[in-house]
C-alpha cells in the first residue's frame, strides 16, 4: 500500500486501512482514504503484483474522487456515509461478525435502488491510472489484466449469478479486461520479484481459513514437494504457522532454520516468539518480543503478541500497562479493548474492566450492552468524581448514536 500511494494521484495520505475478517473477495476505497480488504485477496491473489493491482485500482478511484462524486450526485452526506463505512467496518473485522458484514454492505451499496456501481468510464480511468501506479511503484502492471481474467472466468455460478462481491461494484467484462491488457503491454518488460512478507501473510491466512490446520499442513507439504524457491520459502513458513498447535517443536525448528534466512522480519520472528510460548519457553519468548518492541515501538503485531503472552503468564501489570498504551494508537480496535478488559479484570481494576467492556461492546454496534457495563462503572465509582463524570459524558455519547444510528 505505502510503495504505492506515493506515486498515485491521492492528495490525502493519511490512510485508514481496514481489514475485514472475511474469506470473500473484496476491497473498497472511499472518502476519508479510507482502504477496506477482505482478507480474500490475499486468498485469491497468486502473488504479490496481482494484489497490488487491486489496491493501485482503488487507489485511482480514490484520488479520483468517483465514490464521492456518485454520493454528491445523490444528494447523500459523505461524512455520514464514511462513518457508516468505519463503524460497520470495525464491526464486521470483529471475528468476522455477520451484523458488522450486512452492516457494511448496506453502507457501501446503501440499497439495492441506490447501488453506487462505478461507471464504465470510472473502471477505465481507475485501470488506465492504476497501471501507471504500478509501473511507477516497480509493480508489473501486466498483473492487472491477468488478475482481472482470473476474476472474470470465475465470476459467474452456473445460473449466471455473480459470486465475486468485488464485481457488484466494479464491473468486469472482455473488452475492460483487453483494455487493461493493451494498456500494461505499452509499458517496458521488466523482472519483478516478490516481498517474501506478502506470502508470508497470505499463508497465514490460508491457514486460518483452511477447513483445519492439519489441512492446512497438508497443503504447505505439497507446495515444499514440487515448488520454486520462494514457494518453498513462504510455504515452510505456512507450515510453521500451521503447526504450531498440533506440533510445536516442529514448528519451532523451521522457524529457527528460517530464521537464519531471514532475521530481521517482524512477522517471523513474532511466530517463532508463539512458537517458544507453545513449546513452553515463555520467558525466552517475551525476551524475543521485548527486544522487537524496543526497535520498533507501537508495533501492533508484537505488542498484541506480547500482551497475550504476558497474560497467559500472569504478568498481568505488565499486559494491562502495554494494552492501555496500545490502546491510544488504535481506539477503534476490538480486539485490543477485549484483551484489555481481560486484563482489568484479572488485576482487580473493575471499574476499568467496565469501561473497557463497553468499548468492545460499542465497537461490536451492540449499544445496550456497552451503556449497562458503563453504569456498572458508575455505581461503583464512589469517589473519584472526575471519573465520574467522563463516564457520564461517555454514557450520554453512545446514547446519542443509539438514538441516531449512522447506518
Amino acid at each position: 500500500m505505502y510503495s504505492l500511494a506515493p506515486n498515485s494521484n491521492v492528495i490525502d495520505r493519511d490512510f485508514n486501512l481496514i481489514v475485514i475478517d472475511s474469506p470473500e473477495l473484496n476491497a473498497f476505497a472511499v472518502p476519508g482514504s479510507v482502504i477496506g480488504i477482505n482478507a480474500g485477496l490475499f486468498l485469491y491473489a497468486i502473488n504479490e503484483q496481482e494484489f497490488a493491482s487491486v489496491i493501485a485500482h482503488e487507489l485511482a478511484h480514490l484520488g479520483q474522487r468517483h465514490y464521492a462524486r456518485q454520493l454528491e450526485q445523490r444528494q447523500l452526506s459523505t461524512p455520514l456515509t464514511l462513518a457508516g463505512v468505519l463503524a460497520s467496518a470495525v464491526i464486521a473485522a470483529t471475528a468476522g461478525s455477520d451484523i458488522g458484514m450486512a452492516a457494511l454492505a448496506s453502507t457501501q451499496a446503501l440499497s439495492a435502488d441506490q447501488q453506487l456501481r462505478f461507471s464504465r468510464k470510472n473502471e477505465q480511468e481507475a485501470d488506465r491510472l492504476g497501471i501507471r501506479t504500478m509501473y511507477t511503484s516497480h509493480f508489473d502492471p501486466r498483473s492487472m489484466p491477468v488478475m482481472f481474467e482470473r476474476m472474470y472466468k470465475n465470476s459467474r455460478t452456473q445460473n449466471g449469478e455473480e459470486r465475486l462481491e468485488y464485481l457488484s461494484t466494479h464491473p468486469l467484462t472482455e473488452n475492460r479486461i483487453s483494455d487493461t491488457r493493451n494498456r500494461a503491454t505499452q509499458y517496458p518488460v521488466q523482472r519483478y520479484s516478490d516481498n517474501i512478507e506478502f506470502h508470508f501473510s497470505k499463508n497465514m491466512i490460508t491457514t486460518d481459513y483452511a477447513e483445519s490446520p492439519q489441512a492446512a499442513i497438508d497443503h504447505f507439504n505439497s507446495i515444499i514437494t514440487k515448488g520454486n524457491s520462494t514457494q518453498i520459502l513462504a510455504a515452510k513458513f505456512g507450515l510453521a504457522y500451521a503447526s504450531l498447535k498440533l506440533s510445536p517443536k516442529t514448528a519451532l525448528k523451521i522457524l529457527n532454520d528460517l530464521l537464519l534466512t531471514f532475521p530481521n522480519k517482524i512477522s517471523l520472528k513474532v511466530v517463532y516468539a508463539k512458537a517458544l510460548h507453545e513449546n513452553k519457553q515463555s520467558p525466552l519468548a517475551i525476551q524475543v518480543l521485548e527486544t522487537l518492541l524496543i526497535r520498533n515501538p507501537g508495533n501492533y503485531s508484537v505488542s498484541d503478541t506480547l500482551a497475550e503472552i504476558y497474560l497467559q503468564n500472569d504478568l498481568i501489570e505488565a499486559s494491562e500497562k502495554l494494552l492501555s498504551d496500545l490502546i491510544r494508537i488504535q481506539p477503534e480496535n476490538p480486539r485490543i479493548w477485549y484483551l484489555l478488559a481481560e486484563a482489568n479484570g484479572l488485576a482487580g481494576h473493575i471499574i476499568d474492566l467496565h469501561q473497557s467492556r463497553a468499548e468492545y461492546f460499542f465497537l461490536g454496534n451492540q449499544f445496550d450492552k456497552a451503556l449497562d457495563q458503563l453504569r456498572l462503572a458508575l455505581q461503583k465509582n464512589k469517589r473519584n468524581e472526575q471519573k465520574t463524570a467522563l463516564i457520564q459524558e461517555r454514557i450520554n455519547e453512545i446514547a446519542k448514536i443509539k438514538a441516531n444510528p449512522v447506518f
